[in-house]
């Protein structure tokens, strides 16, 4: 059974201050190809900024994304899961949160990136196609 440790081991940690403009953040996650990033403060994770923030918190309320900065509009009860812990585990939270995308945790609690239930999903498939083998 793949842990959360298998998916994020050579993975590259993107993260933002809250200080800067939401039209910064897109840009970020665009030019990253991502759909969600941590928000980290002298290191430390304070919130998460997603898709669906922009969507919800800026686009829908009209307001001007080089105006707002992305502490005004991210998600700030972050859940995660551990990196030792099962995809199953991860997938049971994002189904019941509505998550697309969850913060990973070390032991130390230091940020180790996420996961994505597209990717938790790949990891379905590939288990019920190796059982069928």
């Amino acid at each position: 059974m793949a842990t959360i440790r298998d998916l994020v081991v050579n993975r590259t940690v993107f993260s933002v201050e809250p200080d800067i403009t939401v039209a910064q953040a897109v840009r970020y996650l665009c030019e990253n190809r991502i759909g969600a990033v941590a928000v980290c403060e002298r290191g430390q994770l304070v919130g998460v900024f997603s898709e669906r923030d922009l969507m919800q918190r800026v686009v829908d309320k009209g307001l001007e994304p080089s105006a707002v900065l992305v502490r005004d509009v991210m998600t700030r009860d972050v859940f995660h899961v551990s990196i030792d812990d099962s995809h199953h585990t991860a997938r049971a939270i994002m189904l019941n949160k509505n998550f697309r995308h969850l913060v990973v945790l070390d032991e130390a609690k230091h940020l180790r990136g996420f996961v994505s239930m597209r990717e938790l999903l790949d990891i379905d498939i590939a288990e019920s196609q190796e059982l069928m083998r």
